[in-house]
């Protein structure tokens, strides 16, 4: 059995009332390193707004593929998957991919397309067992924005193709899991029912749930690992689908 982390909304190169807050991310990074190994954890799943600006720093950056270097160096075994949150720059979190190819770490920032049809077996990736079996996939989606999704027309058609994307995705999984490996599910977004503080102001949520994702298609899977809430929470009464929450708060609006 393969052990997972789901953590979330890192949003390095964050300041709080000008002050810069690298410090405690590193306090962060290190209580991470230590108990990936101390939990001897086998998937590192991280779910979007690794930084906090699409143009981070080159020390957030530093701060972050140093991080991976030490944590796959010190763990032969772990693997680490990354999508984008709507705080990162698609393309710019998957530049460095080519230097990672030895650190079993997978980084989806952009939706490829083939001819206009989404491909979506390259957001599906293999999740190993310490045999190099395959125990599981992962849905690895990074946040969406217009046109990648499938066009779907319906009254909220942003929140319809996403579920329309993510039922893809598990039917196609479903022709290529045997019963005995898991299906998990990651994904950046606002779902329908999460909690936050409507004073918050670090990020973008529409009132009254337009942009507000169903939690439906992940209801039968084994884990959901999500992003973009800062406040850790299960979802629809489940105990699999969860926000990790951010791990510093980003505003006074989140200090309870």
């Amino acid at each position: 059995m393969i052990r997972i982390l789901h953590t979330a909304d890192w949003h390095f190169g964050h300041t709080f009332m000008n002050f810069d807050r690298r410090h405690e991310h590193q306090h962060f990074l290190s209580w991470l390193k230590a108990t990936l190994i101390k939990e001897d954890i086998d998937a590192l799943l991280i779910a979007g707004d690794v930084f906090d600006v699409s143009n981070p720093s080159a020390q957030s950056q530093k701060m972050f593929y140093q991080f991976i270097q030490e944590v796959t160096d010190a763990s032969p075994h772990l693997q680490i998957i990354v999508i984008a949150g709507n705080h990162d720059s698609a393309s710019r979190l998957e530049t460095p991919l080519p230097l990672l190819s030895d650190k079993r770490t997978i980084i989806k920032g952009v939706v490829t397309k083939n001819d206009s049809e989404i491909a979506y077996d390259e957001l599906i990736y293999p999740l190993y067992n310490r045999e190099g079996l395959t125990e599981a996939y992962c849905l690895v989606v990074p946040f969406l924005r217009q046109g990648d999704y499938p066009k779907v027309e319906a009254e909220n058609a942003y929140a319809a193709g996403i579920n329309a994307l993510y039922t893809k995705l598990i039917e196609r999984v479903a022709t290529l899991k045997s019963d005995d490996q898991a299906v998990i599910a990651m994904g950046h977004m606002q779902t329908i029912g999460s909690e936050f503080s409507q004073t918050d102001h670090s990020e973008k949520f529409i009132i009254g749930g337009l942009e507000a994702i169903s939690t439906s298609p992940f209801v039968d899977l084994n884990y959901t690992a999500l992003g973009h809430i800062h406040k850790a929470q299960r979802l629809s009464g489940c105990e699999h689908i969860r926000y990790a929450g951010s791990p510093l708060p980003m505003s006074f609006a989140e200090k309870n």
